[in-house]
């Protein structure tokens, strides 16, 4: 048990705190930026790599899942990335919805016009998966990049596709994209890099899946 003198103590303690809390907001109220937010846009078409007029690899839907960010990338924030090895995010720019949860709409986007399943590929965070696959995705680099004489956006994105019924991968791949930044100083022009270069790593990924696909299925084929 406390001792009244203790507890006054403690209180006077946090009495203090709370009015240095107030002055130290007082000082910045006014002066620091305001809070920026942005979204990823995928673009209405992309060309595709192979497989233009090939039927669907797989017989089914595919769920999307939202993409892991691991460390810097799920803060919320824009992350740049001075040379090869320094980090930092902006304090005051952040994107409007997690980054995981835009490629994955992304990736919907994108699929609707590749011909990976024979149903449709739906990506919708607020239901329980469903469908006879799974798009698991997970950022490896989604850096507005500084160099020495210019800024380009760079994007790494892996993927796997897992069949639900035995949760067996069928097709892993990994696929990276940069993108000129044609201001450099304006920030709505790396969300533009930003995007355009994850668009097409999606795109070449989903590609690449269906072509994995249909080579193992004509294997398939040629052996019975």
């Amino acid at each position: 048990m406390d001792r009244p003198g203790r507890v006054t103590r403690r209180v006077a303690g946090r009495v203090l705190w709370l009015l240095a809390a107030v002055v130290v907001t007082a000082c910045f109220r006014g002066k620091l930026p305001p809070r920026e937010f942005y979204r990823l846009t995928a673009p209405d078409s992309l060309e595709r790599t192979s497989g233009r007029d090939a039927p669907p690899p797989l017989s089914g839907s595919v769920a999307i899942v939202a993409y892991a960010t691991p460390g810097i990338y799920g803060s919320g924030s824009v992350v740049y990335r001075v040379g090869s090895s320094e980090y930092g995010v902006y304090p005051t720019r952040e994107w409007a919805i997690p980054l995981g949860e835009m490629l994955g709409a992304m990736t919907e986007t994108v699929m609707q016009q590749r011909a990976l399943a024979s149903g449709r590929a739906l990506f919708d965070p607020t239901l329980p998966r469903r469908g006879q696959y799974e798009w698991r995705g997970m950022v490896r680099e989604f850096d507005e990049v500084d160099e020495s004489a210019s800024v380009s956006a760079a994007v790494t994105v892996a993927a796997q596709l897992v069949r639900v019924a035995d949760d067996s991968v069928l097709w892993a791949g990994a696929a990276r994209e940069t993108q000129a930044v044609a201001e450099s100083r304006k920030i709505e022009s790396v969300i533009a890099a930003l995007s355009a270069a994850s668009s097409r790593a999606i795109a070449r990924l989903t590609d690449d899946a269906a072509a994995a696909l249909r080579r193992v299925s004509a294997s398939g084929a040629q052996d019975r």
